[in-house]
């Protein structure tokens, strides 16, 4: 099954009432003693000054859970088909026949999975987990990615066994993380997409990148869905964080233009549910029964350290030099300036005078066209902005903050960074007053404010 037909996971996600549970939940095998408070454990190594931690649970059947640098999580938990993870589909069926390492459909926000850890092992680098997974849907159920209707299983967990290894500092580079799954298959099967690592990051991460880890080139990519040959970044709009992923199996000869997956999510309804993604993914014809082994890394950091651990990892990996890298990409000018959502500024004193909204009639007051916000950012300086969604609230004003009042919002592109040709946008600053709201004026309401970006014509 491609990867690709797996996306209505999180959109069902935001249906799932939490603690959902499967009959088959279970509890971790007696022989598992988990280290720390909680059933977690983790593993630590430090990267720039700070460390780079990572955290796998008997919530999610040994997955990884948690990955935190520089304060930042890169990890969305919200439910047990995110995490950082491996799965599996087989012979067409989709997400009906779907072995999950974290758990199932059912397990929802759940406290448990329907996974079963058998082994943990912990080291000072290394972490080593063995599970026996859960069907991703549980017998008889189909859902919108099962084009053969339900999968030939009669129970809730399969016969498959995932046994991985994480190792942080992989090949020399400190930033860089091995994680090398294990697929051991209890039937032979006419096909199999083994999605050996994918991690479903929070919404923040919007600015998607590839990179030729042999040239060093960079290239902002579209939101997707899409796949690639060459590696994956996600990293947030002003480059401070982000994570790649690299295997030098991929891409493989009988898929020559895949292997990297990126999917946007952002936009998903309900609390902690809106989430990207990106997946390193393999696929086999006639796979006998037993071990099939892959390997992926995962690089994190800033964007620049994501792009340099990328290239530093494939030269030690293949015995090459590092490829020169050169400095980050504008994209391509036509995808650059491709213009996302029309904005207005109010011009009505006492109603709506320099607020900037999407909405021409808004607050029922007189507006003029200022411009537009950029589809995708054309460089890591683009600011990403908002729109209110709260009816009677904030519905249609542009905000920075993506939890604008406490109230709903909805990403609606990127300012371009100052030097760009259109409308100079400020942001207020005084809480209480004019904080989060985009205006024309440096001074709204006679508060202070900060230039935030350009609407683009």
């Amino acid at each position: 099954m491609p990867a690709s037909t797996r996306l209505p996971r999180p959109l069902r996600a935001a249906l799932l009432l939490a603690g959902l549970a499967g009959a088959a939940q279970a509890e971790d095998a007696p022989s598992i003693a988990w280290p720390e408070p909680g059933g977690r454990a983790t593993i630590s190594r430090a990267f720039n000054g700070s460390p780079i931690v990572v955290g796998v649970s008997s919530r999610t059947g040994g997955a990884i859970d948690s990955l935190t640098w520089g304060g930042t999580q890169f990890i969305n938990a919200h439910d047990h088909g995110r995490e950082l993870q491996s799965a599996s589909s087989y012979d067409g069926y989709g997400e009906c026949l779907n072995p999950t390492e974290a758990g199932s459909d059912s397990d929802g926000t759940g406290p448990r999975s329907t996974t079963l850890l058998t082994e943990l092992k912990v080291g000072p680098d290394t972490l080593q987990t063995r599970a026996q997974m859960a069907y991703w849907i549980e017998p008889g159920r189909v859902t919108g990615s099962c084009p053969k209707g339900p999968g030939p299983h009669a129970g809730p967990r399969s016969d498959d066994i995932l046994a991985k290894t994480v190792t942080l500092g992989a090949a020399g580079v400190a930033n860089a993380i091995a994680y090398r799954a294990t697929y051991i298959t209890a039937q032979p099967h006419e096909s199999a997409t083994f999605e050996a690592a994918t991690a479903y990051m929070p919404p923040d991460f919007t600015a998607f990148w590839s990179l030729d880890p042999v040239t060093g080139q960079s290239a902002a990519l579209s939101a997707g869905p899409g796949e690639q040959a060459v590696p994956v970044i996600l990293a947030t709009p002003d480059g401070s964080r982000a994570m790649g992923v690299y295997s030098p199996a991929l891409p493989q000869p009988t898929v020559p233009n895949a292997g990297y997956g990126r999917f946007d999510f952002s936009t998903l309804p309900g609390s902690g549910n809106a989430t990207v993604k990106w997946n390193c993914a393999f696929r086999e014809n006639n796979v006998p029964a037993g071990a099939h082994s892959y390997t992926c890394y995962v690089v994190v950091g800033t964007l620049q350290d994501v792009r340099a651990g990328l290239v530093a990892l494939r030269a030690a990996l293949t015995g090459g030099r590092p490829a020169t890298l050169p400095a980050i990409p504008a994209p391509q000018a036509d995808a650059a300036r491709a213009p996302g959502v029309a904005l207005y500024v109010g011009t009505q004193q006492g109603c709506n005078a320099g607020e900037v909204t999407i909405d021409p009639g808004y607050k029922g007051c007189a507006t003029a066209p200022i411009g537009a916000t950029l589809a995708q950012p054309s460089s890591p300086a683009d600011a990403p902005v908002y729109a209110g969604t709260a009816a009677g609230l904030d519905a249609g004003l542009v905000t920075n903050n993506p939890h604008h009042l406490d109230a709903g919002t909805r990403p609606i592109g990127y300012l371009a960074a100052a030097g760009a040709g259109g409308t100079p946008l400020y942001v207020g600053l005084q809480g209480g007053c004019n904080a989060g709201v985009v205006s024309t004026n440096p001074a709204h309401l006679n508060c202070r404010g900060a230039p935030l970006g350009i609407a683009v014509r």
